[in-house]
């Protein structure tokens, strides 16, 4: 989700961009006039061809296997997306021997359990991931300053918070507006189904993230790290009632669904960006009303097209 949108800002700026993909979790008719190329991240020679076909000058890395649940689910295939992709990414630029400026996609699941009085969380808070989805992006950091180190490559890692917007699939907030758009198509129901809803956090619009990754790229130093967080953290209860305040309908009930709830959750993920802010001017733009506003917008819109 995130790449598309990249990808369409990279395009309208005038950039030659190629967007690469494996097992998409949106639907790539929706970006498919952007140069798209199938490219499985943990396979060496489809990484090392796409690279030295297009040569080139900037590397967006976001593949990974990006659900902590589904880490629980297949900790091994999110170890090999997630650590061994990104190794093979590394290992390909050397080999080629190019010179590209890389952001690394890290991840605020690399915290882990983080206090209250801790937050917002800085960049030097200590790494105690919960799941093996924020073992990977630990990971997947210390490789981006491994390369740096070792061999000169100009990397950047964006630690990177809640994010959501059109599109998205999988998390919270998105999930709220695509089954409360569902609600308003179905009168025959009117429970909106969901998790903890005490959990806070930090929600990014992808618009706003996806400014900042290019900024990174521009202005971040290599070899470090840095927090790319919503300004506010939002407890779910709140963000459950912006989504019923732009629900057409107004019957709808909130029921907490046992099986949405994780075994392990974060009280509360929110970043500190201060470094962010200094290294690039960077300052959140879009609220997260209109955030939610264009995720009902977006799949009023899907709800249209398959009727």
């Amino acid at each position: 989700m995130i790449g598309s949108h990249l990808a369409e800002m990279l395009a309208t700026d005038g950039h030659d961009i190629l967007a690469t993909y494996f097992t998409p979790t949106i639907d790539l008719d929706e970006i498919a006039h952007l140069p798209l190329q199938e490219v499985d991240v943990t396979d060496w020679t489809a990484v090392l061809r796409s690279l030295a076909d297009f040569h080139p000058d900037a590397v967006f890395h976001l593949a990974a296997q990006s659900y902590p649940t589904v880490s629980w689910q297949r900790p091994v295939e999110t170890m090999r997306a997630n650590v061994i992709g990104t190794t093979i990414v590394f290992e390909a630029i050397r080999a080629l021997g190019i010179s590209p400026r890389i952001v690394i996609a890290g991840s605020s699941a690399a915290y882990g359990f983080v206090e209250p009085d801790e937050v917002p969380v800085l960049e030097s808070h200590g790494l105690k991931p919960l799941h093996p989805y924020g073992v990977s992006k630990a990971a997947t950091e210390m490789l981006a300053y491994q390369y740096w180190a070792n061999y000169g490559q100009h990397a950047v890692a964006a630690r990177i918070f809640n994010c959501t917007g059109p599109r998205k699939v999988g998390d919270a907030a998105s999930d709220f507006v695509r089954r409360a758009v569902a609600l308003e198509t179905d009168p025959r129901l009117n429970v909106l189904s969901v998790g903890n809803l005490e959990a806070k956090r930090a929600i990014i619009d992808v618009r706003d993230l996806n400014r900042a990754l290019v900024l990174l790229l521009e202005r971040g130093k290599p070899g470090e790290i840095y927090n790319v967080s919503g300004g506010s953290a939002y407890a779910m209860s709140d963000i459950v009632a912006q989504v019923l305040e732009q629900c057409a309908r107004k019957d709808v009930t909130v029921q907490v669904n046992p099986d949405l709830l994780r075994t392990t959750d974060e009280k509360i993920i929110w970043g500190d960006v201060t470094k962010l802010h200094q290294a690039t001017g960077w300052r959140q733009e879009i609220p997260l009303k209109q955030t939610v506003g264009d995720m009902f917008a977006y799949w009023r819109g899907k709800k249209r097209s398959l009727a």
